[in-house]
């Protein structure tokens, strides 16, 4: 199992507009693409106007083959026209379990 962590922060003033282009635009793409969404959270105590998205892959080859899928499609990348100026430092990791410690997401070992 893999898990993908996004992270960003939105530009002031930006938020109710990236929520909706998000909850209609953006996770009807995740959806189409099969990925393993798990969420999107938002700062309640820390660094305002800060998002994490997660997802979940079966595998590396699995991440890359609907990533890649994702980032390919046309829809998102018009999408991007328009969030990209709302969105500042974007970062993406891809984690791993650690073997014999069970967790929450994914089978247990």
């Amino acid at each position: 199992m893999v898990l993908l962590k996004v992270s960003y922060r939105l530009r002031a003033h930006h938020v109710s507009r990236y929520e909706h282009l998000f909850a209609t635009r953006t996770l009807p793409l995740i959806e189409e693409h099969g990925l393993g969404f798990l969420g999107i959270w938002r700062t309640i105590v820390g660094d305002a106007q800060e998002y994490l998205e997660l997802f979940t892959f079966d595998s590396l080859a699995q991440f890359d083959l609907q990533w890649r899928g994702l980032m390919a499609d046309p829809r998102l990348a018009a999408l991007f026209e328009e969030t990209g100026p709302l969105v500042e430092d974007e970062r993406l990791a891809l984690f791993e379990p650690l073997q014999g410690i069970e967790t929450a997401i994914g089978p247990r070992r």
